[in-house]
C-alpha cells in the first residue's frame, strides 16, 4: 500500500491591517495605538536599584516587559527604542555600601574571641528592641529569623568554649561572624556610619550588582536595553 502523502500547507494571508489597542488611563477605555512618528516607538522603563542580588520579582518584571517588547517589534512590526534607567545611588545603596565596608573592616581587624562575643551580645540586645518595636508582620518575621540565626551561632560558640576544643572554637567563631553579618554590619553602621566618606566605597557596590543583574537577564534571554541611563 502506497504511503499516504500529506498535502502542502501554506499560512493564510492576512488581508486586514493589524491594529494594536491599548487601555487609555485618561479615557478609561481601549484606544487604537498610534505612534507619533510612523512605526517608531520610544519606551522608557524603570530598571533595578542595584544594591543586592536579583530575585524572582526582578525575573518576573523584566521577562514580562521583554515579552511585550517582542510582541510590539516582532508581531506588530514597530521599531522600538527601549530606554531603561539603573538606580545606582540612593539611600539603600549608600547604607548597604557603608555596612559592607564596615563589616569587612571589622573582619580585617581580627578581634579576639572575647571582643567578638561582647560585641555580638550587644548587637543581640540592641536588635531585640528593634524586633519588639517592628509592627509590619513580614518585616518582623524576617528580623526574627536573623535574630534567631545569630542567637544560635552565639550559643554554639559558647558551647564550643566549654568543650575546650580549640579547633571547634575557631570554626564556630568563623561561623558566628558569617551568621552575624546582617545584624553586626547594621549595628556597626549605627556606630561608625558617619566615618565612611570615600566615594569609591559607594560606587563599587552598585557597579558590581549592575553587572550581575545584566548577567542574570542574559541568562533569561531578556533583550538588553537600546539605551541605559543611570541616576549618577
Amino acid at each position: 500500500m502506497a504511503k499516504r502523502m500529506q498535502p502542502a500547507w501554506e499560512a493564510p494571508k492576512n488581508t486586514s491591517e493589524m491594529k494594536l489597542e491599548l487601555f487609555n488611563s485618561l479615557t478609561r477605555k481601549k484606544e487604537v495605538f498610534v505612534p507619533q512618528k510612523g512605526k517608531q516607538v520610544t519606551w522608557y522603563n524603570c530598571g533595578p536599584t542595584v544594591y543586592d542580588a536579583s530575585h524572582m520579582g526582578h525575573a518576573r518584571t523584566y521577562l514580562s516587559f521583554d515579552i511585550l517588547r517582542r510582541v510590539l517589534s516582532d508581531y506588530f512590526g514597530y521599531d522600538v527604542f527601549f530606554v531603561m534607567n539603573i538606580t545606582d545611588i540612593d539611600d539603600k545603596i549608600i547604607k548597604r555600601a557603608r555596612q559592607n565596608h564596615l563589616y569587612k573592616q571589622y573582619l580585617a581587624e581580627n578581634h579576639q574571641l572575647d571582643k567578638v562575643l561582647e560585641d555580638c551580645n550587644i548587637v543581640l540586645q540592641h536588635f531585640a528592641e528593634v524586633v519588639k518595636a517592628t509592627t509590619d508582620p513580614d518585616k518582623k518575621n524576617m528580623q526574627e529569623r536573623l535574630f534567631e540565626k545569630m542567637k544560635t551561632a552565639v550559643a554554639n560558640i559558647e558551647a564550643a568554649i566549654k568543650s575546650g576544643n580549640e579547633k571547634e572554637i575557631a570554626a564556630k567563631k568563623e561561623a558566628l561572624l558569617i551568621d552575624a553579618k546582617d545584624l553586626l554590619s547594621d549595628w556597626l553602621d549605627t556606630k561608625l556610619g558617619s566615618t565612611v566618606t570615600e566615594n569609591k566605597i559607594f560606587s563599587e557596590l552598585p557597579r558590581y550588582w549592575e553587572e550581575e543583574y545584566h548577567k542574570d537577564m542574559e541568562a533569561l534571554n531578556v533583550q538588553p536595553a537600546d539605551c541605559l541611563t543611570r541616576v549618577s
